[in-house]
């Protein structure tokens, strides 16, 4: 069972950081055959794609895994089907009524009537490919989730540069190059999911779908202020200076944000699964879980200068004081996750999103005062408190609703302390790279020693097949 888990987990964390990758390497391309305006009105498109996403899909694919959970294997097949066309009805409310309002719709958006369409439509298809993904998630197909995920980014990338070489409008280029590749997959996940024999939608799952799900749009939402609200009040309190500063600093620290995400993923139907059967060493395997995650995240802070240097040279070499506040600001929403996951476990999502928006009120809150006092480097301790602050609440939530007790307090705080610790060394010899590097190193021979006995068991294992 712990094979499949770390298994599953390296599949899913190599494959998003490699499709990722990818967008790091087509970004110069893009802005060497497009002008500024162009790149910028495209992002702008794309942000609202990923607005419009939010609730296009009322979030349904958010409640596989309680669903997983609550039901049958059989059952849940049903329910999958069940979810997954709830949120094709709205779907289509939401377009008939974008039709009706599309010429004011396009003012606000800045886009023609039809180009609003498209990105209603879009956003849909994007909804439709998650959807998707997590339904292979809960059957801990992390090979079947990539692929698609894979052959959408490979596409996208390929047929926008040609359509841009063929095209003379580059955004139209861009906009189509993103937009087929969405609709393809799009089209395949229908098909899948509607071939299975599956009543298309069981009235008895519609409340628990609606539970589940509603409360997720306003989490996603919260979770898009605490991203954004950084550089929207650094820019009003600061210069674009700072902003575009920070904004690299924070680009460099989501890499970690990508690593834990997938382990996350990946790590929650297997959780569930396990919970779900009592699994006698569930506890030990949470410790070591949590252990990669910090090896993981110790491992980035250690190398994180060579790479902001690299991804952006000297110019963006200020942002070295902050960069380890954001990593560890990732870890912490790792953190959280577990005992967020056992409000997902039992079905019982109301304090997401309220936790959320709590600690976006918070992060405005304390924006307003550390960026006076600490510029640029207070709007990393704002993110840092915020989540910290996530972290505490639903543990205490979790405890006193489900006497929540995978990971205590004690095993919390020296997760917390070490990560927040070995995070200053490395911000303040951010210019040693060899005294940073030899505690790196450390770092790694003291975890081999301590989990010998699995490593030596992986090799023999290894060497018998």
């Amino acid at each position: 069972m712990k094979s499949k888990l770390f298994k599953s987990s390296f599949i899913f964390t190599l494959g998003n950081l490699l499709i990722q990758g990818l967008a790091f390497i087509t970004l110069p391309i893009y802005t060497s055959i497009i002008s500024p305006e162009i790149y910028g009105k495209f992002n702008l498109y794309l942000a609202w794609v990923s607005l419009f996403s939010l609730f296009i899909g009322l979030q349904t694919a958010g409640s596989l895994s309680s669903a997983r959970v609550k039901y049958s294997e059989a059952e849940y097949n049903r329910y999958a089907v069940s979810a997954f066309t709830l949120s094709n009805i709205f779907f289509i409310v939401v377009l008939l009524l974008t039709t009706f309002v599309r010429d004011y719709l396009a003012l606000v958006l800045e886009l023609s009537p039809t180009m609003t369409l498209v990105l209603v439509s879009q956003s849909y298809f994007q909804y439709v490919v998650s959807f998707l993904g997590q339904y292979f998630i809960q059957d801990q197909k992390a090979t079947a989730t990539l692929f698609f995920s894979a052959v959408s980014a490979i596409l996208n990338t390929i047929l926008s540069i040609l359509l841009i070489y063929r095209l003379e409008d580059d955004f139209l280029a861009r906009v189509i190059g993103n937009f087929a590749p969405s609709l393809l997959v799009a089209l395949i996940a229908i098909f899948f999911l509607y071939s299975r024999g599956e009543p298309l939608l069981d009235r008895k799952y519609i409340r628990f779908i609606l539970a589940v799900s509603l409360p997720l749009i306003f989490h996603n939402v919260g979770h898009q202020l605490l991203n954004q609200l950084d550089r929207i009040m650094l820019g009003k309190l600061m210069t674009t200076k700072e902003v575009a500063l920070y904004s690299f600093g924070y680009n460099v620290g989501l890499v970690i944000q990508i690593v834990l995400g997938s382990l996350n993923t990946a790590w929650v139907p297997w959780f569930f699964e396990a919970r779900k059967k009592q699994s006698e060493n569930l506890q030990q395997v949470i410790l070591q879980y949590l252990s990669i995650g910090l090896f993981l995240t110790l491992g980035y802070l250690t190398i994180f200068p060579e790479l902001s240097l690299l991804l952006g040279g000297t110019a963006y070499q200020q942002g070295n004081s902050f960069i380890a506040l954001i990593v560890i600001s990732y870890f912490f929403v790792f953190l959280y996750t577990f005992p967020v996951n056992i409000q997902f476990y039992y079905a019982d999502t109301r304090m997401i999103p309220l936790g959320t928006l709590l600690a976006a009120g918070l992060n405005f809150l304390l924006n307003l005062v550390f960026i006076p006092l600490f510029e640029i480097n207070g709007a990393a301790y704002a993110t840092l408190v915020s989540y910290f602050f996530l972290l505490l609440l639903h543990h205490l939530v979790s405890k006193k609703k489900y006497g929540y007790k995978d990971v205590s307090e004690k095993t919390y705080l020296v997760f917390v302390m070490v990560s927040f610790v070995y995070a200053m060394i490395m911000t303040t010899f951010s210019q040693w790279l060899w005294l940073r590097w030899s505690i790196g190193l450390v770092v790694l021979l003291g975890y081999a020693y301590y989990y010998k006995d699995y490593i030596l068991k992986f090799i023999a294992k290894k060497e018998k097949k």
